[in-house]
């Protein structure tokens, strides 16, 4: 099921420009990543058992990587940039 927000994020992003703004992408990320019940803590591997866990997957940073690559080829889409995708990985 990790893969299910990843999926609906990109899906509302490329769909609603309220999500392309700093306001809406935190929305979007509390609604569909953190509420949905994501494991954030065990997939980027700061469990006990690390990235050594069977837990262990970058499914965030893979989603932040994909909003990336969109924001690459439609900068002027987005109200936030590459520094808020830093932030956000840094601080999940």
């Amino acid at each position: 099921w990790d893969r299910t927000p990843q999926v609906c994020v990109l899906t509302q992003l490329l769909l609603d420009p309220y999500y392309r703004t700093l306001r809406g992408f935190a929305v979007l990320l509390d609604k569909d990543v953190l509420a949905f019940g994501h494991c954030c803590r065990e997939r980027l591997g700061f469990s006990e058992a690390g990235p050594l866990s069977h837990e262990w997957s970058p499914v965030v940073l893979q989603l932040l990587d994909a909003v990336w690559q969109l924001q690459l080829q439609f900068p002027s889409a987005f109200e936030f940039n590459a520094a808020a995708l830093r932030f956000v990985a840094t601080h999940m």
